[in-house]
């Protein structure tokens, strides 16, 4: 079985993907019982799919020479599914025969969704062919699970020219986190160190913040917490429209489907200019602010929150 991903947040969806090969079958066919379901870390189990599954035996290979026929339908497998089979160490001392099974197989893809107040830590898959009072369980069992993470800024500790924001890891499970500081010049240039690590379960860390801005990033590096803000709303500008500047220096903007356009002035260029995504909204002044107001009823710049 493969899960993508094997790390996600409460609120999304986890698509799982189950390879039922019968290719072994000889003068005989299979009607099991099928479950697929998930089990979370508080035990309770939610069932994707219960149902009998029949399987036809191979046909037999005719020692006669024949033009070559078409046993299987194509089978589009995405490269997810076959990457996932080249990670853990159940899965690589499986990946000759797995590969080999794949184009063989019956391929089931089936979605969790997991809710906004879902419990934290590590899911697992439960995958059973029940047949004649025997059930077999998947090969890779061992890798059959994914995890739901959560990380949080607890807070942000000013002393003189330094911060020191906190950190904690909700789940009951190791948490993989990358730590990104920026650093950026009178010219705008940006210099990054990054420093990765894992939380320990339920742990709160301090993380020693010097630079301008520096973020959390976690589950696959698909989350981001800003750690030297306690109310990181930023400004971006609209990327779907088109800047030109003249040649006389004034600067326009043109809405790239109706006929919109939009002369800068000098204010709503600087602030057109510095709406990178990272521009704080709580940093402007209040002549800012106003200019903001009217851009943000044109639809020219936007609020985000990392």
């Amino acid at each position: 079985m493969s899960i993508f991903p094997k790390r996600t947040i409460p609120g999304k969806t986890v698509t799982i993907h189950w390879n039922f090969n019968t290719s072994h079958l000889n003068g005989a066919h299979l009607f099991p019982l099928v479950k697929i379901g998930v089990k979370d870390p508080k035990g309770n189990i939610t069932m994707l799919f219960k149902e009998h599954v029949i399987a036809f035996p191979d046909q037999k290979e005719s020692k006669e020479e024949a033009p070559q026929k078409l046993k299987y339908l194509n089978k589009n497998i995405p490269l997810l599914v076959l990457a996932d089979y080249l990670e853990g160490p159940c899965k690589r001392e499986k990946l000759v025969e797995i590969l080999t099974n794949i184009q063989s197989g019956r391929h089931y893809y089936f979605t969790y969704d997991i809710p906004n107040d879902a419990p934290l830590g590590k899911y697992s898959l439960i995958s059973e062919v029940h047949n004649n009072g025997n059930i077999k369980y998947s090969k890779t069992r061992l890798d059959d699970h994914f995890w739901v993470e959560k990380i949080s800024l607890v807070n942000v500790i000013a002393k003189e020219n330094e911060k020191t924001a906190i950190i904690c890891n909700h789940s009951e499970e190791p948490t993989p986190v990358k730590i990104v500081r920026c650093s950026i010049d009178v010219n705008g240039h940006m210099e990054t160190q990054m420093e990765a690590f894992e939380m320990n379960p339920k742990d709160s860390k301090s993380i020693s913040i010097s630079e301008e801005k520096a973020f959390l990033l976690y589950n696959e590096e698909r989350e981001i917490v800003a750690l030297t803000e306690e109310f990181p709303t930023y400004l971006i500008k609209n990327h779907e429209i088109i800047s030109i500047s003249k040649k006389n220096g004034m600067d326009c903007l043109i809405e790239k489907e109706g006929d919109g356009a939009y002369w800068l002035s000098p204010e709503t260029k600087d602030l057109w200019d510095k709406a990178d995504g990272l521009l704080n909204k709580h940093s402007l002044s209040e002549k800012e602010k106003d200019v903001l107001q009217e851009m943000e009823k044109q639809g020219l710049i936007k609020e985000t929150n990392l």
